[in-house]
C-alpha cells in the first residue's frame, strides 16, 4: 500500500475577516493538509471553498494535488455540503 501524499488534512479555518465587508464573499474556509504527523510541522493551504452572496460557491485549488486526493476531495466535499446549508 502507498503512503498517503498528506497525513493529515482538516478544514476548519474560515477566512471571512481577511475579506472587506463590501466584497461578495460570505465564507472562504480554507483546507489546510499536513505532509506528516509531526506536531511541529506546519501545515499549508491546498484548497479554499469560498460562498458568496449570491449563493455561488466555488473551491480555489492552492496545490493541484488536492484536485485529484482522496482525502483531501473527501474533506473539500464536506466543506461543500455543510457550506451550503
Amino acid at each position: 500500500m502507498d503512503k498517503p501524499y498528506w497525513s493529515e488534512v482538516k478544514a476548519d479555518f474560515d477566512e471571512l475577516d481577511r475579506f472587506d465587508s463590501g466584497d461578495d464573499i460570505v465564507k472562504c474556509i480554507s483546507v489546510d493538509a499536513w505532509r506528516t504527523d509531526n506536531d511541529n510541522e506546519e501545515g499549508c493551504v491546498v484548497a479554499k471553498v469560498i460562498l458568496t452572496k449570491s449563493g455561488d460557491v466555488g473551491i480555489v485549488y492552492i496545490d493541484y494535488i488536492a484536485k485529484t486526493n482522496e482525502k483531501a476531495q473527501e474533506i473539500i466535499q464536506d466543506v461543500l455540503r455543510k457550506i451550503k446549508q
